[in-house]
């Protein structure tokens, strides 16, 4: 016989799971004391739930693997809900498990229609959830845990990777089970889209056939649906241009001669222009957000043809861009069968027009010698965190001014990864991404770039840096706080300020202060002269950092216009 608790830890063991991020609480206590006594499973204890499924992402997206959340009843899971969110929108593969008041004491299993609360610290949590996981049940019955468990696995890094939830009743956790008799879940081999046919593959050869400007927009996809190689392939094949979403552009080095970099709004310079001049968008594992196509959903030509290949019905029948050939289908399947007809079609000679792109791409730098300059120019600052970094380094970005920088700046020429929030933008993700990356590996490095307001929203993360001893560098950028904001106050409320005039008053935080604090090593960096050498430092040693830079309050953040 075995604890349900411990039969749980086992099985996510038993999944690759290494690591599990948590909070404890008493709703939770048996879950926790089953990670307690496994020989194996190492925890993370966050300093608030909400954080704990921001870590579980950040792991979950560098590895591949399910990440993991364990919280408690009621107000536990409540303050996951909102890192919950992110990993619902950046399709990340994490499973929460949350700990439940005794089942006879739940509104669940009361069935009264509004009853808010029955339990101590009780919350019907799954009915909560729904909406933005892609499973969440609440398990009553001790011996379909194996069930229960391989359903949300499997629903979790299926398809559109995503977050489930499981919630266990206190009766439940402590109960014992023979695992020799659980019975399994059996997939019934669900189809997330349909066979690809010759006929779509057809449509999309005849329309290369008849484009002069065909361009790839690559996303995420690509890497969730293990395609890189073949997609590099492709490419190759095609010789066209390839413009990336934001999750999408560590795919590629910047230097690669069909790699244009970042589009969208805040995309790099040139490739608002290149979308627009296109007359043939092929989005590869991309679902072509606002963001990406701008406010008026008017980033590509008007007779410009568009195929979308994506996996989910949603993101392909959502209001929004014209889309011409809609694709359902596995990227990774849809590149290889597209791959295998080209090499027996004859397809235009597209060098002209990716020579074109080549110029734009060398005559609007992102960076120029004006960058060079005091105070600190953001752009310039990243530039060299991104030429000076390792192989072994993983990029984490926040938001705002941070976010928009990293980027369009970061080239990736040495095979780094970014993990930042793609969908959302969100302040104070840097932090505990960075922490859910960093334990993934023991040599990796993570480079961390995060802005003096977004710093406050997770302030409590950098005990968990720092009593971890994890290997993280995070820049604070110092630009007077919300520049991002301030800048859009200027744009659109001429200049009104509300609730991001730090700059303007004494509501700064002493960086070097917040440091000491949370018992991290204090460095900054207050002139561009010194850039280069004061990060060569920091890298060098192994360990926390937490690194001030100065930089200009009134920062031009760019974008991507359609007309150069």
């Amino acid at each position: 016989m075995i604890r349900i608790a411990d039969y749980i830890a086992d099985f996510l063991y038993k999944q690759g799971v290494t690591h599990i991020f948590m909070l404890s609480g008493g709703g939770s206590i048996y879950l926790d004391d089953g990670i307690a006594c496994h020989k194996h499973l190492k925890h993370i204890c966050a300093r608030n739930e909400a954080t704990a499924p921001m870590m579980a992402e950040g792991y979950a997206r560098l590895t591949g693997k399910l990440g993991v959340v364990y919280v408690t009843t009621g107000p536990g899971g409540a303050n996951a809900v909102s890192g919950l969110a992110e990993a619902w929108v950046d399709s990340a593969p994490i499973m929460i498990v949350s700990g439940q008041v005794q089942r006879d004491q739940t509104s669940y299993n009361a069935g009264i229609k509004n009853l808010r609360n029955f339990g101590i610290q009780e919350l019907n949590i799954v009915e909560v959830v729904k909406s933005i996981t892609k499973y969440a049940v609440m398990i009553n019955d001790p011996e379909s845990i194996r069930y229960y468990l391989e359903k949300a696995v499997y629903l979790a890094k299926s398809g559109r990777p995503g977050p489930v939830w499981l919630d266990i009743p206190l009766d439940v956790q402590c109960a014992l089970v023979d695992e020799n008799k659980l019975k399994g879940f059996k997939s019934k081999k669900l189809k997330h889209y349909r066979t690809l046919g010759e006929n779509e593959i057809s449509k999309v050869i005849e329309l290369l056939k008849k484009s002069k400007k065909p361009l790839i927009i690559a996303g995420q996809g690509i890497r969730i649906g293990k395609a890189i190689e073949d997609f590099k392939g492709l490419i190759e094949t095609l010789n066209v241009p390839v413009i990336f979403s934001r999750l999408g552009q560590d795919i590629l080095p910047f230097s690669h001669k069909n790699n244009m970099g970042h589009g969208g709004m805040k995309g790099n310079k040139i490739t608002g222009h290149i979308m627009h001049e296109s007359d043939l968008i092929i989005s590869l594992g991309s679902r072509l957000a606002v963001p990406f196509v701008g406010p008026k959903l008017d980033a590509f030509s008007e007779n410009a043809k568009v195929i979308m290949v994506d996996i989910d019905d949603a993101e392909l029948n959502k209001p929004g861009v014209k889309i011409d050939l809609l694709v359902k289908k596995d990227v990774k399947e849809f590149i290889l069968k597209l791959n295998d007809s080209i090499k027996n079609a004859v397809l235009p000679d597209y060098s002209k027009w990716l020579k074109t792109c080549h110029k734009y791409k060398e005559k609007y730098p992102m960076i120029t010698p004006e960058s060079r300059r005091n105070p600190i120019d953001l752009y310039y600052f990243v530039s060299r965190l991104d030429a000076l970094s390792k192989h072994n380094n993983i990029f984490v970005s926040d938001a705002g001014s941070s976010y928009y920088v990293t980027g369009q700046v970061l080239h990736f020429e040495k095979g780094q990864r970014e993990i930042t929030s793609g969908a959302f933008a969100s302040m104070g993700v840097a932090i505990p991404l960075a922490i859910g990356c960093s334990v993934t590996d023991n040599d990796i490095q993570i480079l961390a770039v995060t802005g003096d307001g977004s710093l406050e929203l997770n302030i409590q993360e950098l005990k968990t840096m720092s009593y971890y001893g994890l290997n993280i560098k995070l820049f604070v950028i110092n630009n007077g706080g919300y520049l991002s904001i301030r800048n859009t106050q200027e744009a659109l409320c001429q200049g009104r300020y509300i609730g991001s005039d730090q700059a303007t008053c004494n509501e700064m935080l002493d960086l070097k202060k917040v440091a000491d604090a949370f018992d991290l090593p204090y460095y900054n960096i207050l002139k561009y002269e010194e850039i280069d050498e004061k990060i060569n430092e920091i890298i060098a040693k192994k360990g926390t950092a937490f690194v001030e830079v100065l930089c200009d309050n009134h920062q031009k953040i760019f974008g991507s216009k359609k007309q150069l």
